[in-house]
C-alpha cells in the first residue's frame, strides 16, 4: 500500500516552504481563498469527462516494435518489493514481477500465474482458537515482543506491561493447519511452463518462498494481517490459509509477486542492481539498464508465458496480442514538473503523469496531445501527532479539520481534477465499502465542512492555550500538495486560535525516511502525504490508523484507537461478513463514522490519476492507481488494453 507520489530514497534536505511554488506561491494563493470555501457547483473548469473516455484499439491497426518512453518524478527506493514503500518503485516493479492473481481497471480479480483458484473452505475460527499452538515470549522495555520469527497472531489478551505474551509465529503456523484449525482455505493451480527471466520454471515452491520473503519486512503487516500459512502440493499447486474468515482474503493474499530461486533468499533490500543483483520475475519485461539517478530501461521478455487461449475469461478478438507490442520501455527520472512537461512537448518522451493541474488543463485543451484520466484509488491526507499535546485532544484535531477549505483546494488548486474528500474513502472502493456512497457523503460531510466559527468553539471547549502552534510537513516536489498545505495554513492563521506554518522536505522519499522513524510521532508535526490503497475499502482506514501499520505505511503517528480497531475487525473478519457482502458494507459505514469522529487524519482530496501522452502513442489508458500506470497501459488483456507507438 504505497504512498502516492513516492520517489527514491535520498538524504534528508530540509527546506522551508515555497520551493516549487514559483509565481503562484503564498501571495498567489491568497486570491483564491474564499471565506465560505466556495460551493459544490461547477466552476467553469476543464471537461474532465473528456479525459475519462477510453481509447480503444483495433488489433489490425497495431504496429509492433519501437520504444515507449516515459518520465516519472524519481527513481525507485528499491527493486526489492518487500523493502520498498515507493509508488514510483512499484510502477517499475510491475513490469518485472507478477502474482498468482491480477485485476482489471474495475478491481475485478482474475487468475494470472494461477490457471485457476478456488475457495475450498471457510470455518468459524477466532484468533483465540490458536492458543494451544502459541509460544510465550517476553516484551522489551519498549513493549516489543522478543521474537525472531514473523509473528502471525498475537493473543488478544496480551499486555506488554505484564512482561510477556503469547504469539503464533510462522514456525508454528503449520501445526493448526495440520489439525484443521484455520479460517479459510484457498487452492491455486499454477500454469505449467511459465519461466522466470533467468529461465527457471515457476513452481509452487517459488510461490511459498516468495511469500516467505515478506516475513519481518517493511510490508509484513499487510500480508500477515490475514495469512496464516502457505504450502506447496507438488510442483503446481499452492494452498493458502487465512487466520480467520476474511472478506478480503483473495484480494489481499493472491497477488503478491513471485521470485525465482536465484533472488528470493537474498538479504533484505539486496534484490536491487545497486546491490549487484538483477531483479528477476515472470513479467513481460526484463531489466536491461539502470542508472539510479537518471533512468531505467526494460526490454520485452521474448519468452513471456502468456497466451489468450490459456485464459477462459478472455473474451476479446483472436488477434489480440499475447504480450506487449513495444520492444523497449525507457523510463527517465525527472523531478521537475516543468522538465517533464517540456519533454512531452519536445517529443522526447511519450508519457508522463503527476503534473500540476493547470498543466493538465492545458494539455487537455490541446489537439496535439491526449490526456487520459481515471478516477483514482487514493487520497491526500494529513495525519495528526495524536500522542503529543494539544493534538491528543480530538477537539483540537477537529478544529483544524474545520479549517481545511476542501472546495477551494479542489476548484482553485486542482481545477476540479481532484474532488473534495468529504469521506475517508474514494468512490472506487465504494462497491464493497458502503451501503450507499451518496448517503455516506450526506451523513459525514458535516464533520469535514469548512467552518471557522466551529473551529474556534472547539478550541475554546478544549481549554488549550492559544494560539496553538501548527506545523504541517509535506514534500516540496509536489507543487499542488504544497499549495494545498499553504492554503490550509492561511485558513488557520485567519483565526485567532492558531499560528500555523508549513515545512517541506526536498522530495517525498526524504519525507518518508523521516516519517518511518519509530520516534517521529513525538515531533508534534502534522504530516501531509498521499495514500494509494486500491479497490479494497479496508486499506483506506487500516493503513493510516492501525497499530499493525505503525512505523510502516502509513500509521506514522502511533495511532491506536481500540474502538476503531474493533470496528475494522468486524467489517473484514468473521464468517458472517466473509459470506454476506451487504453486512460487510453496513459495518464499513460504522468504520467511516468512527474515522471522522476520531479525526486522527484529515482527508483533503480524492485523487485522479492522469497521464499525458504524445501524439505518437495509440491506445494508452490510465489505471486508477499510479502503482501500475505504465504496465497496465502497455498490456492488460482483462480490459483488452494494449498500447503501440507510431513513429515516422
Amino acid at each position: 500500500m504505497p504512498l502516492e507520489n513516492d520517489s527514491s530514497v535520498s538524504n534528508i534536505n530540509r527546506r522551508r516552504l515555497l520551493q516549487g511554488l514559483g509565481a503562484t506561491g503564498a501571495a498567489g494563493l491568497a486570491g483564491c481563498f474564499g471565506g465560505d470555501d466556495g460551493d459544490d457547483e461547477e466552476n467553469g473548469g476543464p471537461d474532465i469527462e473528456q479525459a475519462l473516455e477510453r481509447e480503444e484499439v483495433d488489433p489490425s491497426d497495431i504496429e509492433e516494435g519501437g520504444t515507449f518512453r516515459a518520465a516519472i518524478a524519481s527513481g525507485p527506493d528499491s527493486f526489492d518489493y518487500a523493502y520498498s514503500s515507493s509508488a514510483h518503485a512499484t510502477i517499475l516493479m510491475n513490469l518485472l514481477y507478477e502474482g498468482m492473481t491480477a485485476t482489471d481497471s474495475d478491481g475485478k480479480i482474475y487468475p494470472w500465474l494461477a490457471e485457476s483458484y478456488e475457495q475450498v473452505d471457510v470455518q468459524d475460527v477466532a484468533v483465540t482458537d490458536y492458543e494451544d499452538y502459541m509460544i510465550t515470549a517476553e516484551y522489551n522495555s519498549d513493549g516489543v515482543p522478543q521474537v525472531d520469527e514473523q509473528i502471525v497472531i498475537s493473543h488478544p489478551d496480551n499486555d506488554p506491561s505484564s512482561g510477556e505474551g503469547q504469539f503464533l509465529t510462522v514456525a508454528e503456523s503449520a501445526d493448526p493447519v495440520a489439525d484443521g484449525v484455520y479460517g479459510m482455505h484457498y487452492r491455486f493451480d499454477l500454469h505449467q511452463g511459465v519461466q522466470f527471466h533467468d529461465g527457471e520454471e515457476l513452481t509452487a515452491d517459488n510461490v511459498v518462498s516468495s511469500y516467505g520473503r515478506i516475513e519481518n519486512s517493511d510490508l509484513s503487516g499487510q500480508l500477515f494481517d490475514s495469512l496464516l500459512h502457505i504450502e506447496a502440493e507438488g510442483d503446481y499447486t499452492v494452498h493458502l490459509y487465512a487466520q480467520v474468515p476474511d472478506a478480503s482474503a483473495i484480494r489481499e493474499l493472491g497477488g503478491w509477486p513471485i521470485f525465482p530461486s536465484a533472488t528470493v533468499d537474498l538479504p533484505a533490500g539486496a534484490m536491487d542492481p545497486r546491490q549487484g543483483n538483477t531483479p528477476l520475475g515472470t513479467g513481460p519485461f526484463a531489466l536491461d539498464e539502470f542508472e539510479a539517478e537518471n533512468f531505467v530501461t526494460f526490454t520485452r521478455n521474448d519468452n513471456y508465458w502468456f497466451d489468450t487461449e490459456m485464459k477462459d475469461w478472455f473474451d476479446g478478438p483472436s488477434e489480440f496480442p499475447n504480450g506487449p507490442v513495444v520492444d523497449e520501455v525507457d523510463v527517465r527520472f525527472v523531478s521537475e514538473d516543468s522538465s517533464r512537461v517540456a519533454a512531452v512537448r519536445n517529443g522526447e518522451i511519450d508519457m508522463t503523469y503527476d503534473l500540476p493541474s493547470n498543466t493538465l488543463t492545458d494539455f487537455l485543451n490541446s489537439e496535439d496531445y491526449r490526456t487520459a484520466a481515471a478516477r483514482g484509488a487514493g487520497y491526500t491526507f494529513m495525519q495528526y501527532p495524536v500522542q503529543v499535546a494539544p493534538f491528543d485532544d480530538p477537539k483540537v484535531r477537529r478544529a483544524v479539520n474545520h479549517l481545511i477549505p476542501r472546495n477551494d483546494i479542489s476548484n482553485n488548486i486542482f481545477s476540479g481534477w481532484e474532488a473534495p474528500a468529504w469521506v475517508p474513502m474514494p468512490p472506487i472502493a465504494a462497491d464493497k465499502g458502503t451501503t450507499d456512497y451518496d448517503q455516506l457523503v450526506d451523513d459525514l460531510k458535516q464533520y469535514n465542512e469548512y467552518n471557522p466559527d466551529r473551529a474556534e468553539e472547539l478550541i475554546e471547549e478544549a481549554g488549550v492555550e492559544t494560539p496553538v502552534d501548527v506545523t504541517i510537513r509535506t514534500n516540496a516536489d509536489d507543487s499542488d500538495r504544497v499549495k494545498s498545505a499553504e492554503l490550509m495554513v492561511q485558513a488557520m492563521n485567519r483565526t485567532d486560535v492558531f499560528e500555523a506554518s508549513v515545512e517541506t522536505e526536498s522530495d517525498i522519499n526524504a519525507l518518508v525516511v523521516q516519517a518511518l522513524d519509530p520516534e517521529y510521532y513525538k515531533e508534534g508535526e502534522l504530516l501531509m502525504v498521499g495514500l494509494s490503497a486500491g479497490f479494497n475499502p479496508h486499506g483506506y482506514a487500516k493503513a493510516v490508523h492501525h497499530p499493525d501499520n505503525f512505523a510502516q505505511c502509513c500509521n506514522f503517528q502511533n495511532i491506536n484507537d481500540q474502538e476503531l480497531n474493533e470496528l475494522l475487525e468486524s467489517a473484514r473478519y468473521g464468517v458472517e461478513v466473509a459470506q454476506d457482502p451487504d453486512l460487510r458494507r453496513q459495518r464499513y459505514d460504522e468504520v467511516w463514522k468512527r474515522v471522522v469522529e476520531l479525526n486522527a487524519n484529515s482527508y483533503t482530496t480524492h485523487s485522479m490519476t492522469v497521464s499525458v501522452l504524445g501524439g505518437e502513442v495509440n491506445g494508452f489508458n490510465t489505471y486508477p492507481s499510479t502503482q501500475d500506470i505504465i504496465g497496465y497501459g502497455l498490456f492488460t488483456p482483462m480490459d483488452q488494453q494494449i498500447t503501440y507507438v507510431s513513429r515516422d
